[in-house]
């Protein structure tokens, strides 16, 4: 059975009015040369670079440009002046959510298209209207390793380690070739190539390199196999295969004319071939390490630059036709050395050089003259004195560009197996002689010019607290972030994450619900359905402002509060629609009622509109009750719920609560209070609430029956009755749903105001906040959202039976539109993603900043998750049980006090994030004293260590008792004897 894809959600955090630039390695560049600005002073070219921080970006690079002719607009590269003026930023967008491998300019310089190991192929058009937003073309089901353009046929190819070939349509924006390179017989090709019998299953089909002539009549794939395979992209044939590497093929390229192939490997070889002699012409071993790229900008390839992994960049130059018979050989200039692979190459004009490496700078080198051209230029920084050492002589190659053999002797597919020539042999050069390539010297030690990276994050440490994050980036700076707020909060220089942990960290246990990456050099939030609601922190540990008024056992749901701001835009988007759409429906509606007044001479009612309106919802679920109803004379209220808290907070006089009655709403048909948002049938607004900030009520005295035994919540009706829930259907929307719409507009009718719980009302593995918390019982007067406690053997009072009694919280949080001020950058990268078991790494599905989800609001709602919309749109939640502790309350040994009711094994049950505070409160109200103690004159201990009424039971269980089992915690009075207590750090 096929595991279905899963989507989540993420969001990235950068520094704010960071300098654009890469934060990690740059994996590749694409030069595009015939860029032309700035006519005043003409300079041209655009470098675009690609990099493992998933970002795409465009340098102008102010390269002096000339006139060709006085009468000719053609402008050309100036050679005579160099380049002084530093390369700046003119393009930037975040395209990927993993390492972007590669780039080709597309379109006349108009478009870029980029491969990812997040497994999509992306068009942007940086200079065009949407230039914010990358369009995914398609997709592979692994990572995508390399590209290849054809201009003449304007389409892209790509490659990665799902073993396919993928030619694309630019302007179709889809596929429409696909080739199965690892397919046991491709395409029907039975050449009798016994040897790849077994490569449909091995991971040596893997594409690494592809090249492709600009006619898009060939193109050509290096792998793992050690084999160069030729392919025909217009029918998907494979033609041929050039055998002679010994490991893996890295670089390729292709002449224009399609003759011959240029093939770089990990063997550390560069060879060229013959495509019509299906042969190796020359092997070249310039290097001594493994060859990761090649570069050409000439038709025949006769002059090409080469990086290998030690950082080494070569130029080699093959004799032109007609030569001198003094330069009939060819030669190999070592020009300098990068700190690391080089792993894409590109040149302007054989002047100016720059390489991907591992650093997230960019360098730019000088190159040098062709070799004729050297003797005509005068001595400059681009045309120096060339040493013997960094200058290698290769062998003659009068040959090299003409067949060996007549062309109708050509050797067919199954005869490659062998090489076709003895040049396809490795063998070193000079052997005797002293210039060898094991003494070539780089002719250059410093790049001519620098485009300067930023430090990019590449390790992490979740504290315990759950919304801090420990980083060190690439210059080893630790730095401390809050995930929520999406900010930095401190430096701490360089020095060890660990030491930094241990130094700041405190006692807190919260449950995880996000995980956090650093693979792209910035922190990345992952939120999924399964834990994303899981963590709820007391108010007083968020950090919120002075002047916010809160109870102090009032908590926070850090994955609600997160969402509500970061989508905040987006549920306003979706209510303006909902809007339009009603008063649409709303004048449809009126018309109607007109004629049915009229009809029966004013005997229809606005009661007998609204039977029938129900009535005509039974049979058509997916169209609101309320869509063909006239405008009553009294507004009728329709509330659309929306999650405007993630606050958790007891309210007694809350509109939400079942036994609530004789409401405002009740007496005057109007709005409770703190109701989030209420829209009347003609769509306009009956009122905004919203009157400071949260508040709890007032604390009352202590009251004997702290906890009681669990009872089923008074189900008071209220006069606002809920529409059938065939118009009511509250299951999770898919986002692909092309009913969306309908269902977002039942939100219109679901009159939620003191509604009694109705299994009708209920969806399949989700659940309302109200359908949660009246599941719970009042566990004394207050409606304490901490108190819900078991005891096992007798329940904590007088007289109580030996038997086992549940306690649980009847007043838990209900929804409230006040919740915690939150301040979210609007530069916070939000993704869309989707992973599935087929495919090893997650695809986005959207991507944008906070301050745009307003704005693309239909494109989320048809891609998000359903539990991601049921919660924004709907108020509803997974259904979860919530993880509780047992543990046992008995009088320390050097105590007076006497043993609670129920004995000494007294155990409980409570949330784990029961804070110490209130079992001293139990303590206190539950023992047989006459008077009762004070709660300021009790403490509890976990062993020798006394606990600080903030510590939460969870805290407790594993930073103090560190084992399984109960809870044991004993009560006593402080002056009863002297501890070093625990304090909170």
């Amino acid at each position: 059975m096929k595991a279905q894809a899963r989507r989540k959600v993420s969001y990235v955090i950068r520094q704010p009015n960071g300098r654009k630039a890469h934060c990690l390695g740059v994996n590749s560049l694409a030069i595009d040369s015939s860029a032309v600005y700035n006519n005043n002073i003409t300079e041209g070219g655009i470098l675009y670079s690609a990099g493992r921080d998933g970002v795409v970006a465009g340098w102008k690079l102010h390269i002096p440009l000339k006139q060709q002719q006085l009468e000719d607009d053609t402008w050309i590269h100036d050679q005579e002046i160099l380049s002084s003026t530093p390369a700046t930023c003119d393009a930037f967008s975040q395209m990927h959510t993993d390492w972007v491998n590669d780039i080709v300019v597309c379109e006349q310089g108009t478009s870029v298209v980029s491969a990812s190991a997040d497994r999509t192929i992306k068009l942007w058009k940086p200079y065009s209207e949407d230039s914010h937003q990358a369009h995914t073309i398609g997709w592979h089901t692994d990572y995508v390793k390399c590209l290849a353009y054809a201009p003449q046929a304007g389409w892209v190819a790509s490659g990665g380690l799902d073993k396919r070939i993928n030619i694309w349509d630019l302007e179709k924006r889809e596929a429409s070739l696909t080739i199965q390179v690892g397919s046991m017989n491709i395409n029907n090709d039975h050449s009798g190539d016994t040897s790849n019998t077994s490569h449909g299953t091995s991971s040596k089909s893997s594409i690494y390199a592809m090249a492709v002539n600009p006619s898009g009549t060939l193109l050509v794939t290096g792998s793992p196999e050690k084999v160069v395979r030729i392919w025909d992209p217009r029918s998907g044939k494979r033609v041929s295969k050039l055998t002679g590497h010994t490991d893996n093929i890295r670089a390729l390229l292709i002449s224009h004319d399609g003759q011959h192939v240029l093939s770089g490997s990990s063997d550390s070889t560069i060879k060229l071939w013959s495509v019509k002699a299906q042969r190796c012409l020359t092997t070249y071993e310039t290097h001594t390490d493994s060859i990761w790229s090649l570069y050409s900008d000439h038709p025949d390839l006769k002059t090409f630059y080469a990086g290998s992994r030690d950082g080494l960049v070569t130029k080699t130059e093959l004799p032109r036709e007609g030569a001198n018979e003094k330069h009939d050989e060819s030669e190999c200039i070592g020009l300098f050395k990068e700190n690391s692979g080089v792993g894409k190459i590109v040149a302007f004009d054989d002047t100016y050089i720059w390489t991907a490496t591992s650093s997230s700078s960019i360098n730019r080198w000088l190159s040098v003259p062709s070799r004729e051209n050297r003797q005509v230029l005068t001595r400059s920084d681009y045309n120096p004195d060339i040493p013997p050492s960094a200058i290698v002589r290769l062998p003659p190659t009068q040959t090299v560009f003409s067949p060996q053999v007549p062309e109708h002797f050509l050797p067919n597919d199954s005869l490659t197996i062998y090489a076709g020539s003895v040049m396809s042999i490795p063998m070193s050069y000079n052997d005797e002689d002293d210039d060898s390539t094991e003494s070539l010297t780089p002719l250059r030690e410093q790049p001519d010019q620098t485009i300067e990276g930023n430090p990019g994050i590449t390790a992490h440490l979740v504290l315990q607290n759950r919304h801090h994050v420990l980083t060190k980036d690439t210059t080893g700076d630790v730095a401390l972030w809050d995930i929520v707020r999406c900010t930095e909060i401190k430096k701490f220089g360089q020095r060890s994450l660990e030491e930094v942990a241990q130094e700041i960290s405190g006692i807190e246990s919260f449950p995880s619900w996000c995980s956090v990456t650093t693979k792209i050099g910035a922190i990345t939030v992952q939120l999924l359905e399964s834990n994303c609601f899981d963590c709820e922190m007391y108010a007083d540990e968020i950090g919120l402002p002075i002047d916010y008024q809160y109870r102090e056992d009032q908590r926070v749901n850090l994955g609600k509060w997160l969402l509500i701001n970061l989508f905040s835009s987006f549920v306003t988007a979706e209510l303006q629609e909902q809007e339009k759409s009603l008063k649409g429906h709303d004048n449809e509606g009126m018309e109607i009622a007109h004629h049915e007044v009229s009809s029966q001479d004013g005997t229809n009612t606005s009661q007998q509109q609204q039977t029938k309106s129900i009535t005509s919802s039974d049979a058509t679920p997916t169209i609101p009750a309320i869509q063909n109803e006239p405008t009553p004379p009294t507004p009728t209220v329709t509330a659309l719920k929306i999650p405007l808290s993630a606050v958790t907070t007891n309210t007694d006089s809350s509109p939400f609560h079942p036994s609530l009655s004789n409401s405002p709403l009740d007496q005057q048909g109007g709005t409770p209070p703190n109701f989030p948002s209420v829209i009347t049938t003609n769509g306009t607004s009956v009122s905004s609430q919203t009157n400071g900030p949260l508040t709890a009520p007032p604390t009352t005295g202590r009251s004997f029956d702290y906890f009681s035994k669990s009872h089923q919540p008074v189900q008071n009706h209220s006069s606002v009755q809920p529409p059938p829930p065939a118009a009511l259907s509250s299951s999770p929307v898919s986002p692909t749903n092309s009913n969306f719409m309908h269902r977002l507009k039942n939100l219109s009718v679901k009159a939620k105001l003191a509604k009694v719980p109705n299994s009708d009302d209920k969806s399949e593995g989700y659940t309302t906040e109200e359908d949660k918390q009246t599941s719970f019982t009042s566990v004394n007067g207050n409606g304490d959202t901490d108190s819900a406690l078991t005891s096992n053997g007798i329940l904590p009072g007088k007289n109580e039976s030996n038997s086992t009694t549940t306690m649980t919280d009847d007043n838990k949080q209900q929804q409230s539109q006040n919740f915690p001020p939150l301040m979210i950058p609007s530069s916070t990268s939000i993704i869309i993603a989707e992973e599935s078991a087929e495919a090893s790494t997650s695809m986005d599905l959207y991507r944008g900043e906070a301050s745009c989800v307003g704005e693309d609001h239909a494109l989320i709602s048809k891609v998000a998750p359903s539990w991601l919309l049921a919660f924004l749109l709907y108020n509803k939640t997974p259904s979860k049980e919530t993880v509780k502790l047992t543990f046992v309350l008995k009088p320390h040994s050097e105590t007076q006090l006497p043993e609670l009711p129920g004995g000494p094994n007294n155990r409980l049950l409570a949330n784990r994030v029961l804070r110490i505070r209130k079992l001293l409160q139990y303590v206190a109200e539950k023992i047989e004293l006459d008077p009762l103690p004070e709660v300021d004159d009790l403490e509890l201990l976990c062993g020798d260590t006394v606990l600080t009424p903030t510590m939460t039971l969870a805290s407790v269980k594993q930073h103090i008792l560190k084992s399984s089992g109960d809870v044991i915690l004993a009560y006593r009075y402080k002056n009863e004897a002297s501890s070093l207590p625990l304090t909170d750090s």
